[in-house]
């Protein structure tokens, strides 16, 4: 529930409703439906709800496997393919080129936790990384004589992701200036690479308030969140004309399918360009 008020910023209205949605779904349970119990599940829901109160639990049990396979909690999504055209067609959401540097130069000067925060998204949209592989990053994950980060994914699969030199600049100067004030605070030490201002490993949460954070002070009215910049990160490289292969390698998809959804955003690109400046559009 979380996930649904901070990244995807959703009313409590929403995050009530599917609160109840999920509760129903996993009542006297003791372990996640599977496929064919889904099926069941919505079966049974569409002969006594009205079609709103399908729709919207629908959205929520998607969201919820959704979030789970990309938390690598679960090794595949029970629902992909099952819930629609509709639903299987929304299209993540993009920052252009632009907006992404607004949000990158969002924090200046040399106040301590804004250079980590610099750090961190340049970090995030450097890397693609998830936000659950960003705050798992330890001291030891930046291999800084090849521009490297080393990033443990789902099934603790470890991937390598090139830095830009300004991503890489920057962490070096955290991981020198920054990150020894922070870890003396600390009552125990954290091998974590980014660090609260108590010296402790920075949760999701936070990270989640700093990707915000950063979106306001570069006045963006957008939703932004980190699976916002992995989303950027990929979608950039497609429409540059990445090998998918390449771009699959780097966002740590075990299957090609996964990553195709970023040729359709392309192509969603495209075809608005298309229809506002081909005069027979």
């Amino acid at each position: 529930m979380v996930h649904l008020g901070a990244e995807l910023q959703l009313s409590a209205h929403t995050v009530a409703a599917y609160r109840r949605d999920l509760a129903r779904l996993l009542r006297n349970r003791d372990t996640l439906p599977d496929r064919v119990e889904l099926i069941a599940h919505l079966r049974a829901l569409r002969q006594r709800c009205a079609p709103a109160s399908v729709a919207r639990a629908i959205a929520a049990v998607r969201g919820f496997f959704r979030f789970l396979y990309a938390e690598a909690q679960i090794d595949e999504d029970p629902t992909e393919g099952l819930l629609g055209a509709r639903m299987e067609q929304k299209l993540p959401a993009v920052l252009g080129r632009r907006t992404v540097e607004q949000l990158l130069g969002a924090f200046s000067g040399d106040e301590p936790l804004g250079l980590r925060n610099r750090a961190l998204l340049h970090v995030l949209y450097a890397s693609g990384a998830r936000v659950s592989e960003a705050v798992g990053l330890t001291s030891n994950s930046y291999l800084r004589e090849h521009a490297f980060l080393r990033v443990l994914g789902k099934g603790d699969k470890e991937r390598l992701v090139p830095l830009s030199p300004l991503a890489c600049e920057l962490l070096e100067r955290y991981a020198a200036e920054v990150r020894p004030r922070l870890a003396q605070r600390a009552g125990e030490r954290s091998d974590a690479l980014f660090l609260s201002r108590s010296g402790r490993s920075l949760d999701r949460m936070r990270v989640y308030r700093i990707v915000r954070e950063a979106a306001a002070r570069s006045g963006l009215v957008v939703a932004c969140s980190p699976h916002t910049l992995r989303h950027s990160f990929a979608t950039h490289l497609v429409s540059g004309g990445a090998d998918l292969r390449v771009v699959q390698e780097l966002l740590g998809h075990a299957s090609l399918s996964t990553t195709q959804i970023y040729t359709h955003v392309d192509q969603e690109r495209l075809r608005r360009v298309h229809e506002r400046f081909h005069p027979r559009a």
